[in-house]
């Protein structure tokens, strides 16, 4: 074979490749099925796991916004599978100040009324349930639940297709407990500011340090407001030194 036969041959190699690289593309555009968009800020394994899925690709059409830089008309689609649903874009949706184009889709998204589902391993908050202070994951977990009340469907990646088409999702994450607020046992219902063995402390939170303060000039008695919280530390404290917490 010469140079220019080897040539030719390259050429029509490359262009059977391609030719077929291509023709499932086409007959995907001309399907007719409902459409499904992946929205992600990154390529990565778990959201071309959704778009190569037979499963799926058995009723629905499925692209990926990325590959179309985020031009998408998103009245076209069925619903949206979100992937990577970090602590910012979470506050950008569940604030309503969204600047980047993954965020703007997702909101128009929920503006439209489509369903928004979400696979539970890409959402950053719930890596932090056992770490962050309770208070302050409760709080960011509002911001979920208003994105959850909004029409996002949050479940593990495994049952991810099961939801998309069936419609329904077993509830998969388990909220927060609340705050507790520990009840210390009250003496008199009322008590003076600051008197002889008396102290108050008019705080929302009073912790162990703030005990400490007290007993440090001898005071005995501590007064507080009904609805303060009590850390554990601050009530082992008081105990173990015999400082009496009394709510007024």
């Amino acid at each position: 074979m010469d140079f220019n036969q080897l040539v030719e041959e390259i050429v029509a190699r490359v262009a059977a490749k391609i030719e077929a690289e291509s023709a499932p593309v086409a007959a995907q555009v001309d399907s007719g099925k409902p459409k499904l968009l992946i929205l992600t800020q990154e390529h990565g394994t778990l959201c071309h796991q959704m778009l190569e899925s037979p499963r799926l690709a058995e009723y629905y059409q499925t692209e990926c916004a990325l590959l179309q830089d985020y031009q998408c008309a998103l009245e076209s689609y069925e619903a949206v599978i979100l992937f990577g649903l970090d602590l910012e874009l979470m506050g950008r949706l569940s604030g309503g100040l969204c600047e980047t184009p993954a965020s703007r889709l997702a909101q128009k998204a929920l503006l439209l009324g489509k369903k928004v589902f979400v696979p539970q391993e890409t959402v950053e908050l719930l890596k932090y349930a056992d770490s962050a202070p309770a208070a302050y994951y409760q709080h960011l977990y509002g911001q979920l639940t208003l994105l959850q009340q909004a029409g996002m469907t949050i479940c593990p990646l495994g049952n991810l297709e099961e939801a998309i088409l069936s419609g329904e999702c077993a509830p998969a994450v388990k909220p927060p407990a609340p705050v507790e607020v520990i009840q210390v046992p009250t003496a008199a219902p009322a008590a003076p500011a600051a008197s002889g063995d008396c102290a108050r402390i008019d705080k929302r939170i009073v912790t162990e340090r703030d005990v400490n303060a007290v007993y440090k000039r001898g005071m005995t008695t501590v007064y507080v407001c009904q609805k303060a919280i009590i850390t554990d530390l601050a009530r082992e404290y008081a105990q173990a030194r015999g400082v009496e917490i009394v709510r007024d």
